[in-house]
């Protein structure tokens, strides 16, 4: 049961943060070329170049504006989105496209779950699509998968007048970085006297935090299905050291993340049972490496950030010692037995989610600390079920 509404938290845990608001300031321009200022919601990239929502101040009322209902809207020295109709032979729609690049030729990004490329726009307003398609050759009668460069093509062409660029064009790829150089170099050649205007805002493709963690765990563990059932264990308490890694995707999304994290700690649970001229003593000793993958989120502005994350877990039982002791007496003479059985499978997996909270320290260093609840329900040898739950508290600094 406890498993089942984990699972059901997680999906509205992630159904929640995936609608999450994050206004900025910023400003819309309409159709007749007005500019009103006002907060943005900053949202990912593909949502970004769907929607704009916007109010004037904190407080008013949100107004969603659709691509060809206003010009194009930015954030305060920010990204720039301007209202373009695509047609293309995979895409036809109006959309909200990013401004990179305003010069003799203005420079286009466009991205959805389905379709994304890069446009270069003439002076007469025509888009030309730069885009590399996965193409299918067969030689030999084997199959080969390769990248359509036919965007080199095309960049000669919008080029064309500056045939000293040709070097830089057939050395160009398909980035933000590479384009906008590119085009800024031909505005430069056939315009020195106006300077271009670029927009994009500079976001790194990935990003990789470190996390060195210390923390100490409440941990858990009954048994079912066994004569261990009736044993009542103590809770386990520990330290623990980790080291978590926070991969982030700023283009895509800047407040969401995928966090590995990996963690060592001893659990010592201890149990006993009495029955008539028999007492039991239990004693567990488990090395545990807890590896988990979560997805998380951070609020990405002010000086304390709070952070929600949800995902799985597996934990590898590095070492595991069990000495179960019997003493008794029996016609008057007083006994004891020790038997060490091996219970645990190396391996045991569940669920995992906390929330937590990042605050700035100096510079770009941070500091956290967070709260989270791991659970989980396994089969061990001999087909004992078991079922963990630990609470966790730590607290570490990101580099």
């Amino acid at each position: 049961m406890r498993l089942a509404i984990l699972y059901c938290l997680l999906a509205i845990f992630l159904d929640n943060i995936s609608a999450q608001s994050d206004f900025r300031p910023g400003y819309i321009i309409t159709n007749s070329l007005d500019t009103v200022h006002g907060l943005v919601d900053y949202r990912s990239e593909i949502r970004n170049m769907k929607i704009c929502a916007f109010k004037k101040a904190e407080g008013d009322s949100i107004h969603d504006f659709l691509p060809g209902e206003i010009y194009g809207y930015r954030f305060n020295s920010g990204k720039f989105f301007v209202s373009k109709k695509i047609q293309t032979k995979e895409f036809n729609d109006t959309v909200f496209v990013e401004f990179l690049l305003k010069g003799i030729s203005n420079l286009y990004y466009y991205s959805s779950l389905s379709y994304s490329a890069y446009f270069i726009e003439s002076k007469d307003g025509e888009l030309m699509e730069l885009k590399s398609r996965d193409v299918r050759f067969e030689k030999d009668g084997v199959e080969y998968d390769q990248k359509d460069n036919k965007y080199v093509g095309y960049l000669i062409y919008a080029f064309v007048d500056c045939p000293e660029m040709r070097k830089d064009i057939i050395r160009a790829d398909l980035s933000h970085k590479s384009l906008i150089q590119l085009t800024r170099k031909y505005h430069d050649y056939k315009c020195g006297d106006d300077a271009c205007v670029v927009y994009e805002k500079e976001l790194p493709v990935l990003k990789i935090e470190l996390k060195p963690t210390v923390g100490y765990a409440f941990t858990g563990l009954t048994f079912s299905d066994s004569e261990l059932e009736s044993v009542d264990f103590r809770v386990s308490s520990s330290p623990f050291i980790g080291l978590g890694l926070n991969f982030i995707v700023p283009r895509l999304n800047e407040k969401m993340s995928i966090l590995i994290n990996v963690a060592f700690n001893k659990d010592y649970f201890y149990g006993s049972t009495f029955h008539p001229n028999l007492y039991s003593y239990y004693h567990i000793h488990n090395s545990n490496l807890i590896t988990s993958f979560s997805i998380k989120y951070t609020y990405p502005l002010g000086r304390f950030r709070p952070e929600l994350f949800a995902g799985f877990f597996g934990n590898s039982i590095v070492k595991s010692n069990t000495d179960f002791y019997t003493e008794g007496i029996r016609n008057n003479i007083v006994f004891s037995t020790k038997d060490s059985p091996d219970i645990f499978r190396r391996f045991n997996g569940g669920l995992i989610a906390g929330l937590g909270v990042e605050y700035m320290l100096f510079g770009k260093r941070r500091a956290f600390s967070n709260f989270s609840y791991l659970f989980g329900r396994n089969t061990q040898n001999s087909e004992i079920n078991t079922t963990f739950s630990s609470f966790r508290l730590a607290t570490g600094i990101t580099f």
